[in-house]
């Protein structure tokens, strides 16, 4: 089979290799036909992840079909259409037992501490692969995660909410139509680029796009809000200004979820505003649950995240996808390897 494997800098090699053998119990093998390109991959390339280390095999939003299933798997079985959740915990440990195994100490992430979808085959528990319709493709699948959901749901995100979602990649994209699927009222997608608003705009995933090169947002969205501010602002940019501005845009009360990476502390952070606004901040590193719902939400075009994958590349010519994503080039939004 063939492994794309990360040699360090931007050096890449294909390597072929024996597939894995037949699962052992609990385990499935799954023929990988999807894999997504994010942000964080970009990171691990640029060495602002030290988490990542090469040689590695990159890849973390996965999607395939399963090849063959060890003793005692019960959920799926061969030929299954599958999205992988790539986070991979002991099973034991009090993280594990609690349902968070996303802090567990002797678990591991695909494509970050431990090789990822960028190969033909991988292998894992049967309780990280969830079935999927036909109706969503492997592209879907691959960039189809409960992360964002999860999130807004634990930033209470609900009916009648009105929501600002800052940063216009394909986690903000996404925020907004699953914002809108948990019953919010009014979405505001806003950003930096009055270009990339308008691609936003074109698959209308919000109410109102606002861009910080025409406008102060946080101005805009208390005029739009009769000057109270939002009930919830979701960042998803990752930078200190969406910070400041998704705190300052705030109704006081109300509730900021932080979903973006920063990668460095934030030099500034307005304590005093969350303090004296009586904000309540919330952590984006959900339990790993959801799968099931926002598989429906895709099933049902609630999320519609075709529109999202904007460019295809075979496994091969990887090298060539992540450049593109890095420069933001051709108006991509979502490149995806397919295979």
């Amino acid at each position: 089979m063939r492994r794309l494997v990360w040699e360090g800098d931007s050096r890449f090699s294909l390597q072929q290799v024996r597939p894995p053998e037949a699962p052992p119990a609990g385990r499935v093998r799954v023929r990988v036909r999807a894999v997504g390109v994010c942000g964080t991959d970009i990171h691990i390339l640029t060495g602002e992840f030290p988490l990542a280390r090469p040689p590695l095999v990159l890849g973390h939003e996965i999607a395939g079909e399963i090849d063959a299933v060890g003793e005692g798997v019960t959920r799926v079985r061969p030929g299954d259409r599958v999205t992988v959740d790539q986070v991979i915990g002991c099973g034991a440990c009090f993280f594990c037992r609690r349902g968070s195994r996303q802090f567990c100490a002797n678990g591991y992430e695909m494509g970050i501490t431990a090789d990822g979808g960028s190969q033909d085959f991988i292998e894992l528990p049967e309780s990280n692969v969830y079935p999927i319709p036909d109706t969503i493709s492997f592209e879907e699948a691959a960039v189809l995660d409960m992360e964002v959901y999860g999130a807004l749901k634990k930033g209470g995100v609900g009916p009648g909410d009105v929501v600002a979602v800052f940063g216009h990649g394909p986690a903000g994209l996404v925020a907004c139509q699953e914002a809108r699927a948990l019953g919010a009222a009014r979405v505001i997608l806003c950003g930096r680029s009055r270009a990339r608003l308008e691609g936003a705009r074109a698959i209308g995933v919000a109410d109102r796009y606002l861009s910080a090169e025409d406008a102060d947002v946080v101005e805009a969205i208390r005029a739009e809000t009769d000057g109270r501010g939002v009930d919830v602002a979701v960042e998803c940019a990752g930078s200190p200004r969406s910070i400041a501005d998704a705190i300052q845009a705030t109704v006081a009360g109300g509730r900021v979820v932080l979903y973006g990476i920063q990668n460095r502390p934030v030099p500034e952070f307005d304590l005093d505003a969350v303090v004296l606004k009586d904000l309540t901040l919330y952590g984006s590193i959900a339990d790993r649950v959801g799968w099931e719902e926002v598989i429906d939400l895709a099933h049902t075009g609630r999320l519609r995240l075709g529109p999202l994958v904007t460019h295809r590349f075979p496994l091969e010519a990887a090298p060539a996808a992540y450049d593109l994503v890095r420069r933001r080039a051709d108006g991509v939004i979502k490149a995806v390897l397919a295979w």
